[in-house]
């Protein structure tokens, strides 16, 4: 089955609900491949996944137990732009999105750095956690 990327962006939520459920039973007696940029898919959808980047499969696993290796390592603040700068040089910024004229950055770290609230780890985490680690590690061998 090949479906386009955003294949359920135009589904009203009842009709992507029973979509979805027609997937998961499909899986059951056959691989689907799956590609798709929407996590909240690869979540409800599928029992592995893998983080692909530069064409190299990057991480596969469990979506919930990936996101579970991530607990108690995931950090958020608001920031301003200037603070966003300063955020990364001084630790491990995995993402940043702007929300109301305001930097909401996630940074990775084994302990609570100072001003930074607990996130919940979620699959968003997984895959730019992923990323960070390839591009850090790309830099260390260049």
């Amino acid at each position: 089955m090949n479906l386009p990327l955003g294949w359920t962006a135009g589904l009203d939520p009842e009709e992507r609900n029973r979509f979805h459920n027609l997937l998961v039973s499909l899986g059951e007696e056959k691989v689907i491949i799956l590609s798709t940029h929407i996590v909240d898919d690869v979540s409800e959808l599928c029992p592995n996944m893998a983080v692909l980047g530069q064409g190299q499969i990057l991480l596969e696993g469990n979506p919930i137990e990936l996101t579970y290796q991530l607990k108690g390592r995931i950090w958020c603040k608001q920031v301003s732009l200037e603070e966003l700068k300063e955020i990364e040089q001084q630790y491990s910024l995995i993402s940043s999105r702007l929300i109301a004229g305001k930097h909401v950055v996630h940074i990775m770290a084994d302990d609570a750095p100072e001003g930074f609230e607990a996130a919940p780890a979620n699959l968003e985490d997984v895959y730019f956690s992923t990323l960070y680690e390839s591009r850090k590690n790309a830099a260390k061998a260049a």
